[in-house]
């Protein structure tokens, strides 16, 4: 029987669930037509969104978790089962949570609703990844913005460094190997990002690439840092205060979005790694809500706009409270679910 392995009650999960937060707050106040600003934005110099932290941060857990998933896995169908598992499931369940909710809404002077084709397109382009469709005519138009799932556009991404990874599966036990390979894609990566911005703003293939070699270096920092032993560190808490301090400088020297690159991956995952009473907390009493909460955060507050036109403030907390519940749900009545068939399709993989 494959074992399924045991989750640590680190600071990890708790980490998600405040970064999948922060997302919360940045956009209450873009939705509600209060522009790109929330209190980090001027707490910073108009530095940093919270939204900004909160993504980053996800894609260096994720880039320190999935490739010690990688290494762990005893074949490339392995990995991936477990990495389907995770994203489709609980994707497709809010794309169709989401319709239904619309539904109610959909104007009556367009075509009917089970007619239109961008329905249909709002649902397979973003449940294959790759064709993402956040609008459909009609819907939220009159609203700030017209998106009903924003917060989508980054999943493509990431399922995209999933399969990037297995670049390194092969040799995934050669350490010495592994830490030089994921430095130098992260210096190519850096490189792309810091000199060559014009060229990758406008530049598709499948996917375009000014997010991909944004978000590529702190997922793969999160990659590398996980070939490392945090546990026998020299210095880490040193190294961890340095870094903070020269994050707080940047942005004193409004030289914030270079500096990240090189501070927020050690210090993300220097604190993911320590243990808490309120990580334990989480643990055993909430699981790993924080992919759904970032599912359902966006498209509750377009509802709740839509409806209600509250203040910014009653927003973040209504959309807060409801994102939390339904963030909740989806663990436990889909994704930890899905999670659990790993064991079956693996079973029947090895019969």
């Amino acid at each position: 029987m494959v074992q399924l392995p045991v989750r640590q009650a680190n600071n990890f999960d708790l980490l998600r669930i405040l970064f999948a937060w922060f997302v919360i707050v940045s956009h209450s106040y873009v939705l509600n037509g209060d522009g790109a600003t929330d209190p980090l934005f001027e707490m910073t110099q108009q530095t940093f969104l919270f939204s900004f932290i909160g993504v980053k941060g996800f894609f260096i857990i994720s880039g320190y978790l999935i490739f010690k998933s990688m290494v762990a896995s005893t074949s490339i169908f392995e990995y991936l089962v477990k990495r389907v598992l995770r994203i489709f499931p609980a994707l497709a369940v809010v794309l169709l949570v989401t319709l239904a909710a619309v539904y109610f809404i959909y104007p009556s002077n367009i075509p009917p609703f089970f007619t239109n084709k961008e329905v249909y397109a709002y649902f397979l382009g973003n449940v294959i990844l790759f064709k993402p469709h956040f609008f459909i005519s009609g819907i939220f138009s009159g609203l700030p913005s017209a998106a009903i799932n924003g917060s989508l556009w980054t999943i493509e991404y990431e399922f995209f460094f999933y399969v990037f990874i297995l670049l390194f599966f092969y040799f995934r036990s050669q350490k010495k190997q592994l830490i030089i390979a994921l430095s130098v894609v992260v210096v190519l990566f850096l490189v792309v990002r810091l000199f060559f911005y014009d060229w990758t703003v406008q530049t598709h293939f499948f996917i375009p690439l000014e997010p991909l070699f944004d978000l590529g270096p702190y997922f793969l920092m999160g990659s590398l840092l996980s070939c490392f032993d945090f546990d026998i560190l020299p210095a880490k808490n040193a190294i961890a205060a340095v870094l903070s301090m020269a994050l707080i400088a940047s942005v004193y020297f409004k030289i914030g979005h270079t500096v990240v690159y090189f501070t927020l991956p050690f210090i993300v995952i220097y604190v993911g790694k320590q243990t808490s009473k309120l990580a334990n907390w989480v643990h055993t009493k909430l699981g790993d809500p924080s992919y759904g909460i970032y599912l359902y955060a966006f498209p509750l507050q377009q509802l709740l706009i839509y409806w209600y036109r509250p203040s910014t403030l009653v927003l973040f907390i209504a959309s807060t409270i409801g994102a939390f519940v339904f963030g909740y749900l989806s663990w436990i009545f889909i994704e930890k679910k899905a999670l659990a068939l790993k064991q079956y399709f693996l079973q029947n993989r090895h019969k």
